[in-house]
């Protein structure tokens, strides 16, 4: 390694002091065949290869340490990268997993051993073993056509590259176990990553939201890692990480798979190693190339039974505690038919199997206390896609869904604003503001919070609560004054439909807390109570320490129902559904399976 050092240093002094960039090339001076990119990982070597740039064209002596640094971080073609814990199914025994590696490497497993901060020898004598699916990737685009993922790479636009995208599920697990994990094989294992699986008789618990960071310049890739950092040591016990969407900039035909790269290696690496994840897609993540799909291991009943989603596991459920998630997408309202004409909007694909799988979810689950909705596009939102045409056709074909299903919290994201909305009343979009007590008077603040207010109590027995918790990143926008919806209010559907309006009359009376742009990357630690959900928000400082900016509940005080009957979607054909102990079951192909796609009879 010094005799490396050394020979770069003077090949660089040389160039520097007596060559032209004409008569010198770089590329010639610091080439060394023994580093070819097809002998490595692609995430070491990029980070190689960025060094060694940095190198010629600023021979420092930092420069030139960094490259010995990444040189001495190259790693064999065969390792894993971009790995993932993802909540699939039963929180308490099961747990997804993915990784990728080079193409052509078929080999891989996930091994785990009941402890918390296990070491590499544990593994060789106490690990359990489950066996991988390899899968071919699509060719997919590695640095698309972006001037700062060229500059970033150092390669060409549109470079393409295959990928093996592994996906293990570990089943069986015990509850309320501390399990330490890595993926690969023989000679070829990731770092140690750590996950708790739920407690047999969960009580009080805690998770991060994050969301939209958006990955794409070294600013947005550092801020979001920052953010990531400070959400680990703020919230160390946090049982898992929901992120809903716009984990990257670049989307479509031409997206940056080094962009996905950067969320698993760089800005998120923080909180993967401690915790799973709980993933869906957002708009900027739409790609024909389906990153999204080789790269998360989800339960994807949702796509068996459907046949519809762009993307696998984007639409999933799970019980945690005393609370029933939904995650869902809304990406694909356009699949089938729709029409966006006021409040008669619809969609084919939103009514017709979205809604009726949102209320098969909570009559198999009844006995929770709370219901939790994650999804990246908005119902309501105030700034800069309160206008947007869709969400007139999302609050027609939703709002009804979570009336019936009586959800207490929609967690989104999409606006990149922190916003506090509701309860809103699903019948008239109003506010119900005898269900809000305790919040604090503030100064006004046009950036910060426009509305005055902070903190609060909000009962959600009447109506849902939504929640947008800025971002985790960098891409901010700022809150809508009370003027400004109101000008952009209209009951005509012919100028709804020119992305300048909306139709949620006296729309700044929804925004009941705090409502503004935090200006700092920020996430939000819910705590599951027995009696409220808590929520307190933190924006991030670069020292990995965070400020407390907002702490609210949400209560209920009414039991839930469940809705009376079910509807069975045209498109399902051959196939059977009912309900059994209020349990949802459906038949298909001579099997009868549970709401979790598990095979519990032959009738």
């Amino acid at each position: 390694m010094k005799k490396i050092y050394v020979l770069l240093l003077a090949c660089c002094m040389v160039m520097s002091l007596y060559a032209t960039p004409l008569e010198l090339d770089p590329e010639e001076v610091l080439a060394d065949t023994m580093y070819a990119r097809e002998d490595h990982t692609m995430p070491s070597y990029i980070a190689f290869l960025v060094a060694k740039r940095a190198a010629v064209a600023d021979p420092t002596q930092a420069n030139l340490q960094a490259l010995v640094d990444k040189v001495a971080a190259l790693r064999p073609k065969e390792d894993p990268y971009n790995m993932v814990a993802t909540i699939n199914g039963d929180p308490k025994t099961r747990m997804g997993f993915c990784w990728f590696t080079n193409d052509g490497v078929l080999d891989g497993e996930v091994q785990l051993v009941a402890k918390e901060n296990a070491e590499e020898s544990d593994f060789e004598t106490d690990a359990i073993t489950f066996a991988a699916t390899p899968t071919q990737t699509k060719k997919i685009c590695y640095t698309g056509i972006a001037s700062y993922i060229v500059t970033a790479t150092g390669l060409p636009v549109k470079e393409k590259l295959r990928y093996i995208s592994h996906k293990a599920l570990a089943e069986d697990l015990m509850p309320g176990t501390a399990y330490s994990w890595r993926v690969g094989y023989e000679g070829h294992w990731s770092p140690i990553a750590h996950f708790r699986t739920e407690d047999e008789h969960q009580g009080e618990f805690s998770f991060l939201y994050m969301t939209d960071s958006h990955l794409m310049n070294p600013t947005y890739i550092n801020d979001a890692r920052r953010c990531a950092i400070a959400a680990v040591n703020t919230v160390p016990d946090a049982k898992f990480c929901v992120f809903p969407g716009d984990f990257v900039e670049d989307g479509a035909a031409l997206n940056s798979e080094w962009e996905w790269e950067r969320w698993f290696e760089e800005s998120l690496e923080p909180v993967i190693k401690k915790m799973p994840i709980v993933p869906t897609d957002g708009n900027h993540d739409d790609s024909q190339n389906l990153n999204y799909t080789y790269h998360f291991n989800t339960d994807n009943t949702f796509k068996e039974v459907y046949k519809k989603p762009q993307f696998d596991g984007i639409i999933y459920s799970f019980v945690y505690g005393d609370a029933l998630f939904l995650v869902f997408s809304m990406q694909d309202y356009w699949r089938d038919n729709y029409t966006i004409n006021g409040w008669s909007s619809t969609s084919t694909y939103l009514d017709g199997h979205l809604g009726p799988w949102f209320r098969s979810q909570v009559i198999a689950n009844p006995d929770t206390k709370y219901r939790i909705s994650l999804a990246h596009f908005n119902l309501f939102s105030g700034s800069d896609h309160s206008t947007d045409v869709a969400p007139p056709m999302f609050r027609a074909c939703m709002l009804p869904v979570f009336k019936d299903c009586e959800i207490d919290v929609a967690l989104q994201g999409h606006d990149h604003t922190y916003e506090v909305i509701g309860p809103v009343n699903p019948d008239d979009c109003t506010p119900i503001l005898d269900a809000i007590s305790d919040r604090e008077i503030v100064e006004i603040d046009n950036n910060k919070n426009r509305t005055g207010y902070k903190g609060g109590t909000y009962r959600t027995d009447d109506g849902t609560f939504y929640f947008i918790g800025a971002t985790c990143g960098h891409k901010r926008y700022y809150p809508h004054s009370r003027e400004r919806m109101e000008s952009e209010y209209t009951e005509d559907p012919n100028t709804l439909r020119d992305d300048k309006h909306h139709n949620v009359k006296n729309y700044f009376d929804l925004f009941t807390g705090m409502f503004g742009q935090p200006e700092a990357p920020s996430f939000t630690k819910v705590t599951v109570k027995e009696d409220c959900l808590e929520f307190n928000s933190y924006t991030a400082h670069s020292d990995g320490t965070a400020t407390l900016f907002n702490t609210m509940r949400v209560v209920r005080t009414k039991e839930h129902s469940v809705p009376q009957g079910l509807e069975t979607p045209e498109v399902i054909v051959n196939r059977n559904k009912f309900i059994e102990n209020g349990m949802l079951f459906i038949r298909k192909n001579g099997h009868t399976y549970n709401a979790m796609g598990q095979v519990v009879s032959d009738r």
